[in-house]
């Protein structure tokens, strides 16, 4: 069985079983009306024969016949029965007499002769209707025997019969159409089955359900394994497809079947998405690159999937390696400075010009500490350096100060990545912010940050500017994801700033600065410092 399953194509097989159950339903039926039609037919007949003998019986020229021939006389009814026989299509009227002597039979030369069989008339010469289906002269015989009445007394037996040969002839007559029907109704069955089983072959694309099976279990496994969220939904927005990736990602379960909630369906498939790059897109603290296509079967749209791709570490790490950049350059620069810095002292030295020599070294001490050394003297935290020298460089770019609050304090620490991210995520988007605050820049205007970490590893910051402050209407919205004053395709930095200050159990306060601009206060657990 094994082995003709695997030489036979699934569609095959569903077209032999149902030919099967179709040839079997057919056949059952047949048989059935078949039966009714053979018990009908022989119901009927036993009518019609007895209807024929009731009314020979009455018949007065057989009854002078048979009382003459009871008599002794030597007389028959062959000219008279002939005719009945023809009219009322039968084989065969036999009229017996008392000491049954056929007085009537279609062979002539038995007329005159006793009855064949003493037992089947035997009951009617006693009164009563009796039916046989024996052997008779003619043949195997279909008969019955009634008593023919003479003022109250039986004086003779009518015979009326058909043979079997007749009977089958009839019976095929009938039953014929049924035949027919049935092997009509068994080719039909045939065709719609081989439909079905084509329909299905297209359905399933050729393939079988083991196959399916099989593809299906190892694609699971497939996209269980990927990096990449994947999420897929019908046309009527139910979730078809939901890998382990995606549902870490969103941080609730998509159930097959089940509805993709509005939030996510508003997310992952909206126009933005169907671009071949993709679209950027804020979800919580993390940052995803989604890419949506339409789900085609041939040619025919059935839904549709998108690809999801968390940028939150991969964002991180740039800002965290641009931030060590900086701060590297900010020493290459450094140390390339101080060597000319070195020659320009020992020149001075050699030729004794020794107070300019120490006013030099003066100059070269207050840039350092203003460039480099007001940020690294307060904060230890090498990434951190390294992004703000990067954003000092941006706002002194625009003609903007950008400075560190005398009581930031960051001792030497290490925190984990994920910590060390979120933090330095928070500190971009604000500085960004606060310079872009600042439109129109003039001399008195600045930004100062403050960085403080307690033992406890609670990490305070502060970023104040002098630019045109938040109107109560903005302070409303400015957490809503795509909410932003400065155009399309923007809004996405207080919302990142909001989600990491909620995975870092933080608060966040805005106020107003005096005489304008803004305060951000931020307080935020990093745990332990290490």
């Amino acid at each position: 069985m094994q082995k003709l399953k695997k030489q036979l194509p699934f569609w095959a097989i569903v077209i032999a079983v149902m030919a099967l159950a179709i040839g079997v339903s057919v056949a059952t039926t047949v048989v059935l009306i078949h039966r009714d039609t053979v018990a009908e037919n022989k119901q009927t007949i036993q009518r019609r024969i007895l209807r024929v003998a009731r009314s020979t019986a009455k018949m007065p020229a057989v009854k002078r016949v048979i009382r003459a021939s009871n008599a002794g006389a030597d007389t028959n009814l062959q000219t008279v029965i002939k005719p009945l026989v023809s009219r009322d299509d039968v084989d065969f009227i036999v009229v017996m007499n008392h000491q049954l002597i056929r007085l009537s039979h279609p062979r002539a030369k038995s007329v005159g002769h006793h009855f064949s069989s003493v037992k089947d008339p035997a009951p009617a010469l006693r009164g009563q209707i009796h039916y046989s289906q024996k052997p008779g002269v003619l043949g195997p015989e279909y008969r019955v025997f009634l008593p023919v009445y003479d003022r109250g007394r039986v004086i003779g037996v009518v015979c009326v019969g058909l043979t079997q040969q007749n009977l089958d002839q009839q019976l095929q007559h009938k039953t014929r159409p049924i035949l027919l029907g049935g092997l009509l109704g068994f080719l039909i069955g045939c065709i719609l089955a081989i439909l079905l089983g084509m329909y299905l072959r297209y359905l399933l694309l050729g393939m079988e359900p083991s196959e399916i099976s099989e593809r299906i279990a190892r694609q699971k496994l497939i996209d269980d394994s990927l990096p990449e969220g994947i999420v897929a939904i019908n046309r009527n927005g139910s979730i078809i497809s939901a890998n382990q990736t995606a549902q870490h990602l969103f941080g609730q379960p998509l159930s097959l079947n089940d509805p993709l909630p509005a939030t996510l369906r508003a997310l992952l498939f909206a126009p933005a998405t169907l671009q071949p790059s993709g679209s950027e897109v804020a979800f919580q603290d993390k940052r995803l690159l989604v890419t949506t296509n339409d789900l085609r079967v041939r040619g025919r749209v059935i839904g549709q999937v998108s690809l999801i791709r968390d940028m939150s570490a991969i964002t991180g790490l740039i800002d965290k390696l641009a931030g060590t950049e900086h701060y590297i350059s900010s020493l290459r620069a450094q140390t390339h400075e101080f060597m000319n810095q070195l020659q320009v002292i020992n020149g001075l030295l050699e030729l004794a010009e020794y107070p300019r020599a120490l006013q030099f070294m003066q100059e070269i001490t207050n840039s350092y500490h203003q460039d480099v050394g007001a940020v690294t003297d307060k904060i230890k935290w090498p990434a951190m350096v390294g992004l703000i020298l990067g954003k000092r460089q941006e706002a002194k770019e625009q003609g903007l100060s950008l400075t560190i609050d005398a009581q930031s304090a960051v001792t030497q620490v290490t925190f984990e990545n994920r910590v060390e991210v979120l933090a330095l995520r928070i500190v971009s988007n604000l500085l960004d912010n606060a310079i872009a605050a600042i439109t129109a820049p003039k001399p008195t205007d600045q930004v100062t940050l403050r960085l403080a970490l307690t033992a406890t590893g609670t990490l305070t910051i502060v970023v104040t500017d002098t630019g045109s402050g938040i109107s109560p209407a903005v302070r409303t919205q400015m957490f809503t994801q795509g909410f932003s004053t400065k155009g399309p395709q923007r809004g996405y930095g207080m919302s990142l700033i909001m989600a990491a200050v909620t995975t870092l159990k933080g608060t966040l306060a805005i106020t107003a600065n005096s005489p304008q601009g803004t305060v951000v206060t931020i307080q935020v657990e990093t745990g332990a410092p290490k």
